[in-house]
């Protein structure tokens, strides 16, 4: 158990951090992630390089052929100024590739315990169990950062995600309502005491009435009960980011998310 969170430790468990459903086609090895996700999903190809003493163009057209093999046409790269080699991203933007998003690094011990979050007394949240509760928790991230109505295959998926991480301890999902209707979703995945905050949002019709606080606050205390001692995520730097840091969490870098197409 780590209680003395510096920054590198923090960027360390950050650069980690990475999720692969199962069933999906996956690479992994001590340089790189790169995953071919469901269609459903924002970025359906993902490369994440955890650090590599390769030449750049060497290591890119490595993982952008894996890419290929599975028949995708376009990659999302996850990046930082920390990421080696240090040359990858300034390759890819050459190749045409373009940043796409940008979050902060945030993170907060909570080793000695949380910080209150006042919730309005009109907000109500439930933790995520069954395919309702999994149903709205979609529609809520779906309107936030985009996407279809969800099909039947990420029901189904997302359910027995948030089955297994209830079973085993690892993981839970929740959804704030608002006069009845889903307001704001979020969940958390523990890897030892690291707790990954994931899928923060707040339906654009429901904005400033606290949800988004509401669900941030039941994730914390969950998370410190079952053992975490740092509360990890990335903020969109002109969105959820400056939210966050007003609540108490610390950035510590920056990731870069850039989009390239594949010849």
């Amino acid at each position: 158990m780590t209680t003395n969170w510096d920054a590198a430790s923090v960027l360390a468990a950050s650069n980690v951090w990475a999720w692969v459903p199962d069933g999906a086609p996956h690479v992994r090895n001590a340089e790189y992630l790169v995953v071919a996700y469901p269609d459903w999903f924002i970025t359906p190809t993902s490369a994440r390089v955890f650090g590599s003493d390769r030449d750049a163009t060497e290591l890119a057209d490595e993982i952008c052929g894996i890419a290929r093999q599975w028949g995708r046409g376009r990659l999302w790269w996850r990046l930082s100024e920390f990421t080696r080699p240090s040359g990858l991203e300034p390759l890819l933007e050459e190749r045409g590739a373009t940043v796409v998003d940008r979050m902060d690094v945030l993170a907060m011990p909570i080793a000695d315990g949380v910080p209150h979050l006042p919730v309005p007394d009109d907000v109500r949240v439930r933790q995520v169990t069954d395919e309702q509760t999994v149903r709205d928790a979609l529609a809520v991230g779906n309107d936030a950062f985009g996407g279809e109505d969800p099909s039947a295959e990420q029901v189904a998926t997302s359910l027995a995600e948030v089955q297994a991480g209830l079973a085993d301890g690892t993981g839970a999902r929740w959804v704030a309502y608002l006069d009845g209707r889903p307001a704001g979703t979020g969940g958390y995945t523990l890897a030892e005491d690291v707790c990954r905050l994931w899928g923060g949002a707040t339906h654009s019709s429901l904005r400033g009435r606290g949800a988004y606080r509401a669900v941030l606050a039941e994730r914390l205390a969950a998370a410190r009960a079952a053992g975490a001692t740092l509360a990890l995520t990335h903020g969109v730097v002109d969105t959820s980011s400056p939210i966050l840091r007003r609540l108490g969490f610390t950035r510590y870098g920056e990731e870069r998310v850039l989009v390239q197409d594949l010849p």
